[in-house]
């Protein structure tokens, strides 16, 4: 930071390795770079990335608040991440480093916490539950937890994800529903990336996990593939520096993002799958920043797994990214004009549509299967109906 300016250089001995952090807005070059102050973003999209929104936001401001009389700094925030941000960044000198030990997590009671700290009963959460959450984005309370690779259901031993964890765990977030949403969110989400799997999309690991207090939703980090490696990501809004909190955008930028950045075919398969899964499953929550690209060690960019995809109505009804110009209703016909404006093969478009209807039409059998309430199956079936009519 210089004056009021946010700067950012690439050391020497990192510029050789010709790997630029965020294409468009940092490439790799000698000297200073200025972030230009656009769009709503504090810093260039790439740390704002490495920042918690949302729940995890208030969760850091609220501390800052009770202990020093004011929000934090954006350097501030970026030090209080540390060295527990998604993807690969890190920051240092770090803010509260003591990381926690590889004890049992109570998870229920953290649970609790998150709802009577959402619910404004109580002015700060516990430390527990501020390092494990307050690095997080999205609107619901989430902990990053360390879990067995076998699934042992209720049994199984949860850990703090916030550090290294001991052989035979793997980093996992659990997303806790909050109050207003009812019992039904984690095992709704269940069913929705189900539904992905089922359509063909990359989904990454997930699991439900039951304790005294509901069945949570979670799933494994794909920022974390193996202990000790840590994958660089980069959020579709970081990248453009785009403000994803209001409706307006349309799926046609993300596909010549995607096209820029992996210039793969079959990324932009993928890309249309999970836009179809969005419109067909009423996910209207797909703002840029539920869409995010992986790094690896060699420099190529792709899609990060699909995340965030549950039932969502979308602000006041509208699906928040467009579909060939339509944001109210977009229907299978929006998606195949959306196909040939980004010049996918209309064989392709097709053959994915239908894959992903017949995933959709299988939404019955898995709330059946996971036992979600009638008002619930109702209202989300109702929904798909109406948009695939």
């Amino acid at each position: 930071m210089a004056g009021r300016d946010f700067v950012f250089q690439y050391a020497e001995s990192f510029r050789g390795l010709n790997l630029a952090i965020s294409p468009l807005r940092l490439p790799v070059r000698p000297g200073v770079q200025v972030y230009d102050g656009q769009g709503r973003m504090e810093v260039f999209g790439v740390f704002e990335d490495s920042m918690s929104d949302s729940w995890g936001r208030r969760l850091v401001d609220r501390h800052f608040q009770k202990t020093l009389g004011r929000p934090p700094g954006v350097l501030e925030r970026l030090a209080y991440v540390g060295e527990r941000a998604m993807g690969a960044l890190t920051f240092h000198p770090p803010q509260e480093v003591t990381i926690l030990p590889a004890k049992e997590l109570d998870l229920a009671g953290l649970g609790v916490q998150a709802w009577d700290f959402d619910t404004d009963q109580i002015k700060d959460a516990l430390p527990e539950l501020r390092r494990l959450g307050g690095t997080s984005g999205g609107a619901r309370p989430k902990v990053l937890v360390g879990l067995p690779e076998q699934d042992q259901s209720r049994k199984q031993k949860i850990l703090p994800g916030d550090g290294d964890l001991p052989p035979g765990y793997t980093h996992w977030i659990v997303k806790f529903n909050a109050r207003a949403d009812g019992p039904d969110a984690g095992p709704l989400e269940f069913a929705y990336a189900e539904m992905a799997v089922a359509a063909g999309a990359a989904v990454p690991e997930h699991r439900l996990i039951q304790t005294d207090i509901g069945c949570f939703f979670a799933v494994r980090r794909f920022d974390r593939p193996s202990p000790g490696q840590r994958l660089h990501l980069h959020s579709a809004a970081g990248l453009l520096h785009a403000d994803f909190r209001t409706p307006g955008d349309e799926y046609d930028i993300l596909f010549r993002l995607t096209e820029s950045l992996t210039r793969d075919y079959a990324q932009k398969r993928e890309l249309f799958r999970r836009a179809c899964l969005n419109v067909l499953a009423c996910n209207r929550d797909d703002h840029l920043k539920n869409f995010a690209f992986l790094m690896g060690p060699d420099g190529v960019w792709r899609l990060a797994p699909l995340f965030d995809f549950t039932f969502h109505n979308g602000p006041n009804g509208w699906q928040t990214l467009s579909v060939a110009g339509e944001g109210q209703n977009p229907r299978r016909e929006h998606l195949l004009k959306l196909a040939d404006q980004v010049d996918l093969r209309s064989r392709d478009a097709r053959e994915i549509i239908e894959q992903v209807g017949g995933a959709v039409a299988g939404f019955g059998k898995l709330a059946a299967k996971l036992k979600l309430s009638k008002a619930t199956i109702e209202r989300v079936r109702a929904r798909m109906k109406e948009i695939d009519s």
